[in-house]
């Protein structure tokens, strides 16, 4: 399912952990799709790709 930017989603982390934040912006189309999603706890920017989401909050 491709996300759009400004959408808040739920995300595991590199460290597979549960995560939250918003879509700031997404590059590629498809399964191949990364998104940068700014983490509502740390207000950093993670990099994820799209089988990372988990679901749209």
């Amino acid at each position: 399912m491709p996300y759009r930017k400004g959408q808040h989603v739920e995300y595991r982390d590199q460290q597979d952990e549960l995560q939250r934040g918003e879509i700031r912006s997404a590059e590629g189309s498809g399964a191949q799709t990364r998104y940068a999603v700014q983490n509502e706890a740390t207000m950093r920017e993670d990099k994820v790709s799209e089988h990372q989401i988990e679901r749209e909050l």
